[in-house]
Order: C-alpha cells, then sequence, then structure tokens
C-alpha cells in the first residue's frame, strides 16, 4: 500500500476539519488561552499553473501543497472583537513569481514562499536545496542558517504550534 504523505494528510485533515475552511476550529494557545481560528484555502494548481514553477529548485513536498491549495491563508484570528487577521500566509504561484521577481539582486538565490506575520518572509535557498542541504529560511535568520526541516514537516510542526514560532519555543 502506499503512505500518504504527510502533506496530504495534514491538509485533508485541515480541510476537514474546518469544513474545507468554512469553520472556526478552537485551539489551545500558549499561556493556556483557548483561541478560535480559521483557514482559508485555495483551488489547487493544475499542471499548467505548476509548470510555470518547473525553472525553480522547488521540493516535492511544496510543489504537493500547491497542487493540494494554490495558497493558503492560516490562523486568522480575532483579540476581543478586534480582527487580527491571518498570522500568515503560503504564497499562491502568482505571488511567488510576484514576490520572486521584487526581490534585490542580493536574494537571488531566493525563493519566497510564505509570509508570517511578525517574522516575514520565508524562502526557499535554492543554493542550499542544490547542494542536498536544509533550505528553508527567513528574513530573521543568519544568512547561512536554515531550519532542518522538510517544507512539509516545517508546517506541520506550525500547525501543531498553532500557528506560533515553534523555532523560538
Amino acid at each position: 500500500a502506499c503512505l500518504e504523505s504527510l502533506i496530504r494528510r495534514r491538509m485533508q485533515s485541515l480541510k476537514k476539519l474546518t469544513d474545507n475552511g468554512k469553520k472556526t476550529i478552537s485551539i489551545i494557545q500558549l499561556q493556556g488561552y483557548v483561541q478560535n481560528v480559521s483557514f482559508k484555502f485555495e483551488e489547487s494548481a493544475n499542471v499548467v499553473e505548476l509548470a510555470r514553477l518547473k525553472n525553480l529548485n522547488l521540493p516535492t513536498d511544496y510543489i504537493e501543497f500547491l497542487s493540494i491549495s494554490n495558497g493558503m491563508f492560516l490562523f486568522y484570528t480575532e483579540i476581543s472583537g478586534f480582527p487580527m487577521g491571518y498570522a500568515s500566509e503560503v504564497y499562491s504561484i502568482d505571488k511567488v513569481i510576484a514576490e520572486r521577481k521584487a526581490l534585490p539582486k542580493s536574494f537571488n538565490n531566493m525563493i519566497p514562499i510564505m509570509h508570517i506575520r511578525d517574522v516575514g518572509d520565508m524562502y526557499i535557498n535554492e543554493e542550499q536545496r542544490r547542494l542536498g542541504k536544509p533550505y528553508l529560511t527567513y528574513s530573521g535568520m543568519q544568512a547561512s542558517q536554515c531550519f532542518d526541516l522538510s517544507f512539509s514537516k516545517w508546517l506541520d510542526r506550525y500547525m501543531v504550534a498553532g500557528g506560533n514560532e515553534f523555532w523560538n519555543f
């Protein structure tokens, strides 16, 4: 039997739990608070859309994510009725391409794939990936430093951490 991938299992669970993003769910946050959060999924990317990324050295689990939801907004919250918005956004194909074009030349090995509120953009370091080294990084990390996690494992931990910066725990 073929094992279902972590990214597919995570996305299917989240879609089922939230009725495809229509329902909010309650999660336990740091310091014991309960928070209601919601998610917004996009349509899956088709083969033609995914082909637009073929020149980029993207990991298969990220490509698989886009084939399930071409972009996604995570952890929408309100505090005392005041909308805080989404904690993060995994970029769609269009947004990856647009954000990459807007980057300064010094970022030519970086592929922006996500934005995290209060943290900044998250990138795939193409050169590190080509060398078979850890490749996920964000603007707050030192240039050569990367998470020693695949995209799917990083996203899984981020979800379990309730949209909090688990790497600072």
